[in-house]
């Protein structure tokens, strides 16, 4: 499908998404984590992506200091795996306390970059606010650490990766504290059960409004 889209060329500032389904970072059984990785990096530099982005985990069992542990290992073994490709990983919050899965809440996923320096970090505004981060505070804490944001709104129960403002996120907040602390963060729009016209409304949307919104509010 890249190829039918940029025959010619890679496309600018594309970011690839590691495997979150048949990979589990945080299963003691899951043997094959590093080839999968593999090949993701080699289809990455391929297409000259910037990042890549690798979730901690899915569904988890045991005791949760025992399981962090090797979710923090397997990702300083893809960090050693990033180098030979010159791509940065971003680490992402997932999980969430409603379905029992969240095995980094904000403090260990903040210690958890605290021990992976190499690390980039992308913050899911829709998995924190279901997890009732506080949003500002954590761009702000986050700061250079935070290259990357998954757009999409929620009503703070479930996972939906609506579009923006179909939820009930402060979308003006949450904006506002980037243009304050991250202005130069990429944003990536991730919405689901959409169709592309209605996608590409929502992006439009938000670059007239909340964004510009934002950033005056910066200015006063």
């Amino acid at each position: 499908m890249l190829k039918e889209i940029y025959p010619h060329q890679s496309p600018q500032n594309l970011s690839i998404h590691g495997p979150c389904i048949g990979v589990n970072l945080a299963d003691e059984n899951d043997s094959h984590y590093l080839a999968h990785y593999k090949d993701v990096f080699e289809f990455a530099a391929k297409w000259n992506a910037k990042f890549i982005v690798v979730h901690t985990n899915e569904e988890f069992t045991g005791d949760k200091t025992v399981v962090r542990q090797r979710v923090q290992h397997r990702l300083q073994e893809l960090l050693l795996l990033s180098k030979n490709y010159e791509i940065q990983i971003l680490i992402e919050n997932v999980g969430l306390q409603t379905k029992g899965t969240l095995l980094f809440d904000w403090k260990e996923y903040r210690e958890l970059l605290v021990m992976l320096p190499e690390a980039g970090s992308l913050l899911d505004v829709g998995h924190a606010y279901i997890n009732r981060w506080n949003l500002p505070n954590v761009i702000e804490q986050l700061g250079k650490r935070l290259i990357a944001c998954h757009l999409h709104d929620n009503h703070g129960l479930s996972d939906d990766h609506l579009p923006i403002g179909q939820g009930t996120i402060n979308w003006n907040v949450l904006f506002a504290a980037i243009c304050s602390s991250v202005p130069k963060t990429t944003l990536v729009f991730e919405y689901a059960n959409v169709d592309i016209q209605t996608a590409l409304a929502s992006i439009q949307a938000t670059e007239n409004s909340y964004l510009v919104q934002a950033a005056k509010i910066t200015q006063d």
